[in-house]
């Protein structure tokens, strides 16, 4: 999971290792991407305003190079903020991202939207 600022980089990752996912967190887009060329990953999570790279740039850059998951398969791509406001499931679909969230307002709204997308990659 990728977040640049420290204290929301922590909460995620504790309500996320709570729900017995194994998480690595990094706090930008260019650790993100080097975490996942050298360890691999089912799931990106990803803050969408971030500095030097943002969320979609980070979603772009993780497409633009096929990442798959550790199953061979393309990995799934979550974005998050405060604000969601704005963003329409047309926007995500062109992004290829498969789900956003908002950040930290409702940890069970997080967690199924994360179990939905792992089950859906597992389909299509």
């Amino acid at each position: 999971m990728v977040d640049d600022l420290g204290y929301a980089r922590d909460a995620l990752a504790e309500l996320l290792r709570s729900a017995r996912y194994e998480v690595m967190a990094v706090g930008s887009g260019a650790e993100a991407l080097e975490e996942l060329e050298h360890h691999g990953a089912d799931l990106v999570l990803s803050d969408i305003y971030m500095p030097r790279m943002t969320g979609w740039e980070l979603a772009h850059e993780v497409r633009e190079r096929h990442v798959n998951n550790t199953r061979g398969l393309p990995i799934c791509i979550g974005l998050y903020s405060a604000l969601l406001s704005g963003f329409s499931r047309e926007q995500l679909t062109r992004a290829q991202v498969d789900f956003a969230v908002t950040k930290l307002t409702d940890p069970d709204a997080i967690l199924d939207a994360i179990e939905r997308a792992l089950a859906w990659s597992e389909v299509r």
